[in-house]
């Protein structure tokens, strides 16, 4: 069978060039289309990312804020135990008023009696004490055993005058001024005057 093709030639080049525009239409149609698709996945794989990403950042500060907790502690940890440790230094190395007053008072002979001794812990000389005794070796002696003791030091003797007895001399006394400072460092200071009685040496301190 023989087809005869009898439409005029415009036409025909007007049939071929609808349907080169038909597939031109359809092609861009498909690119659209799969550009659609293409932003559409390329949106949803964005908010994806971003909220793995928001989640990523947010386990990063929490773990952070968690390291700088521990860091924290530990911190705190070795601030206590650096005061423990200097707590313990100084309770080894304080020394009670007491004991001191105690160390005094067995320093001191028995010859020698306080009038007033007066204490400043904030400043040298820590003591000032005005006392009595019958002769001058006794403040010598004195004056030694406060040297060699491990409490006291800078011991100085600053004065001494003969408070005569007018009715027995053998009842006069030698007034003399001693001044010296705390050896071992630690005790808390403090300051004030004390007034013993004329035949006081401080022995009876426990």
């Amino acid at each position: 069978m023989i087809s005869i093709n009898l439409l005029p030639p415009e036409l025909k080049l007007h049939r071929i060039n609808a349907k080169r525009n038909a597939s031109l239409v359809s092609v861009c149609i498909v690119v659209v289309l799969f550009t659609i698709v293409l932003a559409i996945v390329g949106e949803s794989a964005k908010n994806t990312i971003k909220d793995y990403l928001d989640s990523a950042k947010s386990d990063v500060q929490k773990n952070t804020s968690q390291l700088d907790q521990y860091q924290d502690l530990q911190d705190l940890a070795y601030q206590v135990n650096d005061r423990a440790t200097a707590t313990d230094k100084i309770n080894q190395t304080r020394l009670t008023w007491s004991q001191v007053l105690l160390e005094l008072a067995n320093s001191t002979p028995v010859d020698v009696q306080f009038e007033t001794l007066t204490i400043n812990g904030e400043k040298s000389p820590n003591f000032v004490l005005l006392g009595n005794t019958t002769t001058e070796r006794e403040i010598i002696k004195f004056k030694e055993k406060l040297e060699n003791s491990p409490v006291f030091k800078n011991v100085s003797f600053k004065s001494a005058s003969l408070n005569q007895n007018q009715s027995d001399a053998s009842k006069s006394k030698l007034s003399f001024t001693i001044d010296f400072d705390l050896e071992i460092k630690g005790s808390k200071a403090v300051s004030g005057s004390f007034s013993t009685s004329p035949d006081s040496n401080l022995k009876n301190i426990k």
